[in-house]
């Protein structure tokens, strides 16, 4: 709880520090670090950590001394009954044999009744009202699966840890293109003022051209029909940065009416990303946290097997039990009346003889599994080794796009500051003007998204990498 309780405080620092500018600044590295700890699927992983965590100290403590109480009320309505033949409380065999010897010899006839065979005797043992009290203490002294199962919580809650660090890797590259994909928005946005503003430029000095009848009606209202449009691509492209950021708020957990100000820019991250290093760090997949993971996985499996195994083997406890009992006619427990004690200690052996093949074909399955985890390991640092080389070629050619974007743009703009002197001196159309500028806002518009991708190659290099 106190990991979830510091992000939230540092973003009450941030909000109250950027209050002037009503909204929460954030770069883009405070961004990831507010992901790896709000972000959904970290939270998520995190209580997944902490309850393996639990079900490991769980299963150490049922190898402890168990103790329970219990108390028991019964109320006979009708006391049971117990039956037996009619000679079973007879005089015991010698006594008759000496009685009748007697009587032989003093010539005394014994009274006795005569036999019956069918006769049956009832007899109706205890009170109406009991009472048991009592605990009983359980103590488990050697158990094959109890050793075994401690392994394997300690082995599931390292790959949950895993895991936990996974969701972090990915919470952060996913923040990180969100970031990016936000400020390429606000970029964009930015671009088509500028656009705008030109086109409104262009549009307020050919209307002064043709007052002058330097130039035609038709230039100046070609030049507003172009003025329209960017305005038009300017308001759609407010509308997609509203909607980018509230996606970037959401990936990293935060609240979407939270108001949340870009505190980079293309310019700082092009400074802050070192890619020569990031290209020189040496690959290595066993550093992955999906890699570690599976492999937890495979160490799982492989103690299934001995567990499978182990269930073949004796296991004991002892157990010892100490109880009161009381009997009476009338609910009267709390008086003077006798309470009869009950105490037992005893050691508890359990053999497995005979399964008919059961646990066999458990021990065949549980090696299966093994083996379907060991492909499982060798498939994903396969799939990670692609990755990481497909994460590089598609950073070199990022790079490779990009730098020709900026040379586009750069000739562009030589081009289009060189039109707008000819369109001042009437050697231009505004026709030309307007394609000129076109060509230069896409341009611009290409090195925002070279730009972009460059920063997502960048992130995916990293998250290959686990930098």
């Amino acid at each position: 709880m106190m990991r979830l309780l510091i992000p939230l405080f540092s973003l009450l620092l941030v909000a109250s520090a950027g209050k002037a500018q009503s909204g929460i600044r954030l770069t883009l590295e405070e961004a990831q670090s507010i992901a790896a700890e709000r972000s959904y699927t970290v939270r998520y992983a995190t209580m997944d950590k902490e309850e393996a965590a639990s079900s490991t100290r769980e299963i150490i403590a049922s190898g402890f001394p168990q103790i329970s109480g219990a108390v028991e009320y019964n109320r006979y309505i009708d006391i049971p009954t117990q039956v037996s033949s009619g000679d079973a409380f007879g005089f015991p065999d010698y006594l008759t044999t000496f009685l009748g010897n007697v009587s032989q010899s003093t010539g005394v006839p014994l009274d006795a009744p005569q036999v019956d065979p069918d006769a049956i005797q009832e007899f109706q043992f205890g009170a109406e009202q009991t009472v048991t009290a009592g605990i009983t203490a359980t103590q488990l002294i050697f158990s094959p699966s109890y050793f075994v199962g401690i392994q394997a919580s300690r082995a599931y809650a390292s790959a949950m840890e895993a895991a936990e660090s996974k969701s972090v890797a990915d919470a952060r590259r996913a923040a990180g293109e969100a970031y990016a994909a936000a400020l390429a928005a606000k970029e964009n946005v930015g671009l088509l003022k500028e656009a705008e503003s030109l086109a409104r430029e262009a549009v307020d000095q050919t209307r002064a051209l043709v007052q002058e009848g330097l130039a035609e009606a038709t230039d100046a209202d070609q030049l507003e029909l172009a003025w329209m449009e960017v305005t038009q691509q300017r308001i759609t492209a407010e509308s997609m940065a509203a909607v980018t950021q509230d996606v970037l708020k959401f990936s990293i957990g935060m609240p979407v009416k939270t108001n949340v100000i870009l505190a980079d820019s293309f310019g700082s991250l092009e400074d802050r990303f070192d890619g020569a290093a990031v290209l020189g760090k040496p690959f290595d997949a066993v550093r992955l946290p999906e890699i570690r993971s599976q492999s937890k996985n495979l160490e799982l499996s492989e103690l299934n097997i001995r567990n499978e195994k182990s269930l073949g083997l004796p296991s004991i406890g002892a157990f010892y039990t100490n109880q009161r009992n009381a009997q009476r006619d009338a609910f009267d427990f709390l008086g003077e009346g006798s309470w009869y004690p009950i105490q037992l200690v005893g050691v508890q052996m359990s053999i497995p003889i005979w399964s008919s093949f059961a646990g066999k074909e458990r021990v065949i399955q549980a090696e299966l599994t093994r083996d379907r985890a060991a492909t499982a390991l060798e498939q994903l640092t396969e799939a990670a080794t692609l990755e990481y080389r497909a994460a590089v070629s598609e950073y070199t050619a990022a790079l490779e796009q990009r730098q020709q974007a900026q040379r586009t743009l750069d000739l562009a703009e030589r081009i289009l500051d060189h039109t707008r002197v000819r369109f001042t001196e009437g050697l231009a159309s505004s026709f030309e003007l307007t394609q000129i500028q076109n060509q230069r806002l896409t341009a611009q518009g290409s090195l925002t998204q070279a730009t972009l991708r460059w920063l997502n190659a960048h992130l995916r290099l990293q998250r290959s990498l686990n930098a």
